[in-house]
């Protein structure tokens, strides 16, 4: 089966029959209102993933019989969801695994990836505090580092979680702190700029990842990317001339980017100075929007 140009992800804009080959990242057992189990899965193509649903009498067999990260021939219909105008899901008729396809096919296709990069490294450039800089170029000067960086998804469900997906989400939280300098004056831009490119570097050692295949790793489920990625800044400062205080700064924003710790999303801290609580801010719009975009 080889896939139509209409049959891609980003074409869906219209209720219509589908047969089409996706490739399965997440699958999970729901229930209706009615306490009847059914099948939602996460599809994916090269322009981006859809929920799908399946209704069946057998919920639990066929969840038990479908692989995630495989790809299979889909079956079913593209619905617009009721209260979503213009975000479409799939209902599923039949699911089957797929013997022949084209791995290109399912592979997210990162928009203006080159273009991706040459902006984190021109908002490198900006800095001009010079220990900040010095810290950021000592990470960036690093071939092993700047490869996984740019290549690491930055999870492994919720948002961008797909190679290069770290790269998209860190620059997207970037922009939306160089927005929120250009409004509060008083912001510390080096500070808060230099929290938004690294405050998720520990996800390259969260997650181990081939192909579309993205898992946990060891270190990742112990320890989280919080505390990694701080422990990461805080060897390299070791090695950095740097006022303290600024130190202690830029470790309490990575410490405390997921919000207050109530929350329960993983913060050592709470966001106690104006850039952590803009980091914050800016990372769950990052996160929370893509989610619901997709």
């Amino acid at each position: 089966m080889t896939k139509k140009e209409e049959d891609y992800i980003e074409k869906f804009c219209e209720n219509r029959d589908i047969i089409s080959q996706f490739l399965i990242k997440t699958k999970e057992i729901r229930k209706t209102k009615n306490n009847r189990p059914y099948i939602e899965l996460v599809l994916q193509d090269k322009t981006g993933q859809i929920k799908a649903r399946m209704f069946t009498n057998n919920a639990y067999k066929y969840y038990d019989q479908i692989e995630t990260n495989t790809v299979n021939n889909i079956n079913g219909k593209i619905q617009e969801f009721p209260t979503h105008s213009g975000k479409y899901n799939i209902l599923i008729s039949t699911i089957q695994r797929s013997k022949k396809y084209d791995d290109k096919d399912f592979i997210i296709e990162i928009p203006n990836y080159e273009e991706n990069i040459q902006y984190l490294f021109e908002t490198i450039q900006e800095i001009k505090h010079e220990g900040y800089k010095a810290l950021l170029e000592s990470f960036f000067d690093d071939e092993d580092f700047k490869n996984n960086f740019l290549t690491s998804p930055a999870a492994k469900v919720h948002h961008h979680n797909y190679k290069g997906g770290l790269l998209i989400h860190t620059n997207e939280v970037i922009k939306i702190c160089k927005t929120i300098a250009n409004i509060y004056e008083n912001i510390e831009y080096d500070l808060l700029i230099t929290g938004a490119i690294l405050h998720d570097i520990g996800k390259i050692k969260t997650y181990e990842y081939e192909t579309e295949d993205i898992d946990r790793t060891y270190e990742g489920i112990l320890l989280e990317h919080l505390f990694i990625g701080s422990n990461m800044i805080q060897e390299k400062l070791n090695n950095i001339s740097m006022d303290k205080n600024d130190k202690i700064k830029l470790i309490h924003m990575i410490l405390s980017h997921h919000g207050n710790t109530e929350l329960g999303w993983g913060s050592c801290v709470d966001p106690m100075i104006p850039e952590a609580v803009a980091l914050h801010q800016a990372d769950d719009m990052s996160a929370k929007i893509t989610k619901i975009l997709k």
